[in-house]
């Protein structure tokens, strides 16, 4: 799997952000079964590449979270 851009990330909803979060999961889940295992090594440099993933899906939801609640609150005044 390819680096995932944030910028792209940003524009999905928090919907579609949890398809690709769900996928990541289990891939890295698979790539920690075939390190145990004693897979293939050129696998293992990928762990790193979908945990870093796995972050920037969840970063982007977080930030959209606090964005909604700054919009609810904002509005709401003292």
């Amino acid at each position: 799997m390819a680096r995932i851009k944030v910028h792209e990330l940003r524009r999905k909803t928090k919907a579609e952000l949890q398809n690709p979060l769900k996928d990541l999961k289990n891939e890295l889940s698979l790539l920690h079964v075939t390190k145990v295992t004693g897979g293939a090594p050129n696998k293992l440099p990928k762990i790193k590449v979908v945990r870093l993933s796995i972050a920037r899906v969840l970063t982007v939801t977080s930030q959209k979270q606090k964005t909604a609640l700054r919009e609810v609150y904002k509005k709401k005044g003292h």
